[in-house]
């Protein structure tokens, strides 16, 4: 398993399908309202990523296994002497899903941010989303709050 810099032709590739799965997943969350769910996280990302590749403290990384891209990775140092990580995003290849990949990726991920001085990494994950959660806490990771809702209508 290796973590790579990602391309400038993939990340187009990536920032498609990243886009797609925000909103998704915050349409799903109930967060946003599926009629402004895609503008909104385009907005995000152009918020966040105004350098593309190039933003500073950003590192997008295209995750290997024997030279094949299974997925992607967003990990953001809020400045060059922080000891904390984020990551963004973290995303798998369908078919590489529910095979351990997911774990040792995470791993590979914990160990490129301590080379680069974190002590600490973090991360969000959406409440439905038990499949990742049960994969981050399998690496270690420990939930620090909840954050919870209820439909009234």
């Amino acid at each position: 398993m290796k973590l790579l810099p990602m391309t400038q032709d993939i990340y187009p590739i990536y920032l498609k399908q990243a886009i797609k799965d925000f909103a998704e997943d915050k349409v799903q969350a109930k967060t946003w309202n599926k009629e402004e769910a895609l503008a909104l996280s385009k907005a995000s990302f152009r918020s966040l990523l105004p350098e593309g590749l190039a933003t500073k403290g950003h590192y997008l990384l295209t995750i290997a296994l024997a030279d094949q891209a299974i997925g992607y990775t967003w990990i953001y140092f809020e400045s060059e002497n922080t000891e904390e990580a984020f990551v963004y995003d973290f995303l798998l290849v369908e078919d590489y899903r529910g095979k351990g990949y997911g774990q040792e990726a995470m791993q590979a991920i914990k160990v490129f941010c301590s080379q680069l001085g974190a002590t600490k990494l973090s991360l969000h994950v959406f409440g439905h989303n038990q499949r990742a959660l049960h994969v981050y806490e399998k690496v270690g990771f420990q939930i620090t709050d909840y954050s919870l809702s209820v439909d009234l209508v």
